[in-house]
């Protein structure tokens, strides 16, 4: 049977549906020679508290941002930590709300790691995406970002996030 409704979308959508189970099955970890190896998530989340270090966002927009609960973001920071990847504060005004910062170590480490990853992974995808226009890659934002949003709300009551 054809699945009509998808129209020409059908194997792109297919592709996408691949990508998105075959990475949440994906747990092998970013290897290192300096004895600090990190999952998937776990350098989204360093990457995360690097992109923000200055805002000073909380935990909650971050976990947010990567689309984890924020039970899992903070596993994944208690890790950092521990690494000595990241520092975490206390806001003077707000006790509750933990600021973190990546440390030297965690800036270096990211440093290193990510020229590897984008010579291995991610070096031959973007250059395909090179070949969109600018008006073009808004479009595939687009599609990404509506895509996002009709998961967001049912994602949000299965891990019980605000």
């Amino acid at each position: 049977m054809k699945l009509e409704w998808m129209g020409r979308n059908r194997k792109f959508i297919r592709l996408l549906m691949k990508y998105m189970n075959l990475f949440s099955h994906y747990d092998k970890k970013i290897p290192s020679d300096s004895g600090i190896s990190l999952n998937a998530q776990q350098w989204q989340t360093l990457e995360c508290i690097i992109e923000y270090e200055d805002e000073n966002r909380n935990m909650f927009f971050m976990a947010n941002q990567i689309g984890v609960p924020k039970s899992t973001f903070s596993k994944n920071v208690r890790l950092l930590v521990d690494f000595g990847l990241v520092d975490r504060y206390r806001q003077s005004d707000n006790r509750k709300d933990i600021i973190l910062k990546p440390s030297d170590k965690g800036r270096e480490y990211y440093k290193i790691h990510s020229v590897i990853l984008f010579e291995k992974g991610w070096k031959m995808p973007f250059a395909i995406l090179e070949k969109l226009s600018d008006e073009n890659m808004t479009i595939v934002e687009e599609f990404m970002s509506q895509m996002i949003a009709t998961l967001e709300p049912e994602v949000r009551e299965i891990f019980k996030i605000q």
